[in-house]
């Protein structure tokens, strides 16, 4: 990859991450992960990845960083408006290149898919997701019944982490922008489901946001 190709990409993904970050820690602060929460994060994911598929990649020396330099020591602000943030990078990324903006925020666009059947590999991780949550709801029955339920801010905060995550991933696997693997599948099943379904009240909310975090790290490759 051209030197510049990839610094641009880098700077941008590295943006992308904080912005998932700062509306993690909103929604972890929340009774519900609200639709519009997993749009804009798709809607992040979306413009990332028009942008690494950009063929051919503008040259250096026709970008004007300056906006990106901008945006990347606004968003250490602890006090800087996210929102804002996320609005003044998709438009530098639209006018970086118009190919971009081929449809709305996080509307799927045909560029975004590879096209053809999801992978049986990325299915099965999208079954696991579903069978995460299902774990979820109803270990926190169990507890519940058995007079050991979890604190509730903290297994809130856990739920909305993993709710946000999965929406984004699960997106991403549907679309065949990436391709997980089969040792990911077998931790999920080995290890992260079986947890959830032993857990205790104490151990709950943990083993929610150990899935969480395990999928965060895989949202922006």
């Amino acid at each position: 990859m051209p030197p510049f190709r990839e610094k641009l990409l880098t700077e941008v993904t590295g943006i992308c991450r904080q912005l998932y970050q700062r509306r993690l820690a909103l929604v972890k602060t929340q009774a519900l992960v609200s639709e519009d929460a997993k749009q804009d994060v798709i809607a992040l994911v979306l413009r990332l990845n028009r942008l690494r598929a950009l063929t051919p990649f503008p040259a250096e020396q026709e970008t004007d960083m300056a906006p990106l330099e901008k945006l990347k020591a606004g968003i250490d602000d602890a006090d800087a408006d996210q929102f804002a943030i996320q609005e003044e990078l998709i438009k530098w990324v639209n006018e970086f290149h118009p190919q971009t903006e081929t449809a709305a925020d996080g509307e799927v666009a045909p560029e975004d898919e590879k096209g053809g059947q999801i992978p049986p590999v990325n299915q099965r991780m999208i079954d696991n997701l579903a069978s995460f949550r299902s774990a979820i709801d109803r270990t926190r029955l169990n507890l519940m019944l058995a007079g050991d339920s979890a604190d509730p801010e903290t297994y809130t905060a856990a739920r909305n982490a993993f709710t946000l995550a999965r929406a984004v991933y699960d997106e991403r696997l549907r679309l065949n922008q990436i391709t997980t693997t089969n040792a990911d599948c077998a931790k999920m099943e080995q290890v992260l489901i079986p947890d959830v379904r032993d857990a205790t009240g104490a151990t709950f909310p943990g083993t929610i946001q150990a899935g969480a975090d395990f999928i965060s790290d895989k949202l922006f490759v």
